[in-house]
């Protein structure tokens, strides 16, 4: 009974907002840091067995806090928005960090794969991804900045698939060899992260409108989806 009530006191005392914002801003900066990982192999300034190393730190660090989260929803009485929404965020961030693992995995089992076509497609991911820090930040207060940061997020979301687009089209313009194939696979990698940071920004989304109580008129309008 007692733990009872000192869970309902944290929740009414708005507490349990601050730590699931907190939480979620902890694994999204473990995957920024894997997006910005990628960002160094790809731009040449990093080695892929360091760039691998630092990874396996990253995501044990971006593990540990959705597992924190996922521990925390099953005890607390409150929520900032709907449990559900708050799960499908931080499985779809879970995702982008894995698939930016993946890359680099991929990418030292290829061996010598040219990675300078990718260069366009990192910027518009990790702006995407702290677009959705910033959103989620906003969670102690369900302020609307985060409605302005989803929507920034899925633009930037629109913009990974445009990049993947024109790399793969330039692909396209090559003799198919071993060299093409392993490029056209990690950068369908890349692809895929896009498309699951839209995901986080529509469940972001759909959480904040449900909660504050917006009408259709209200809530941000919608971009068109990769």
């Amino acid at each position: 009974m007692k733990k009872f009530a000192r869970q309902l006191l944290r929740d009414l005392s708005g507490r349990s907002q601050h730590l699931f914002a907190e939480l979620l801003v902890e694994q999204l900066e473990a995957t920024i840091e894997a997006g910005r990982l990628v960002d160094e192999v790809v731009l040449g300034h990093l080695g892929l067995p360091a760039a691998r190393a630092a990874m396996t730190r990253v995501e044990h660090a971006g593990d540990a806090k959705r597992a924190q989260l996922i521990y925390e929803l099953s005890r607390c009485l409150t929520t900032p928005i709907d449990r559900e929404d708050i799960f499908r965020l931080s499985r779809s961030v879970d995702d982008v960090l894995d698939n930016l693992r993946d890359f680099l995995r991929e990418a030292e089992l290829f061996e010598t794969v040219d990675l300078e076509p990718f260069r366009r497609v990192l910027p518009p991911i990790l702006q995407a991804l702290m677009c959705l820090r910033t959103a989620s930040a906003a969670l102690v207060k369900l302020s609307p900045e985060i409605s302005l940061q989803t929507l920034a997020a899925r633009k930037a979301a629109n913009a990974i698939r445009r990049e993947y687009e024109i790399v793969l089209a330039g692909l396209f313009t090559e003799p198919t060899n071993a060299e093409v194939l392993k490029r056209r696979e990690l950068v369908r990698r890349l692809d895929v992260v896009g498309l699951r940071i839209a995901e986080a920004a529509n469940a972001l989304a759909d959480g904040y409108v449900k909660r504050a109580g917006l009408d259709s008129s209200q809530a941000p309008a919608d971009v068109d989806w990769p």
